[in-house]
């Protein structure tokens, strides 16, 4: 009987080590797609849904990640963020 049991807990983890084994490796990462400065750029043009080239507090709320930032990124105060505040957060 303990064979029995040994046998069928071995079947069962095997699989699963070989997986894990399998693809523990990250895949090769190839050259970005994009450099810096397009992919902020790309990521401005996105946040900014009206293309008036600020990003307001109310576009900001669509994206947690600027809405968090936000007030810390917007250097003048003004409420908005342009381009050049925007990019400064992407450092």
């Amino acid at each position: 009987m303990k064979k029995l049991m040994l046998i069928t807990a071995l079947s069962l983890t095997v699989p699963f080590a070989y997986a894990e084994q399998q693809y523990s490796e990250p895949p090769a990462v190839s050259a970005p797609a994009a450099s810096a400065p397009a992919a902020s750029s790309a990521g401005f043009a996105q946040i900014d849904t009206d293309q008036d080239g600020m990003i307001s507090k109310q576009e900001a709320s669509s994206f947690s990640a600027v809405e968090i930032i936000f007030d810390d990124a917007d250097a003048n105060k003004d409420g908005a963020l342009d381009a050049n505040e925007f990019s400064q957060t992407q450092r």
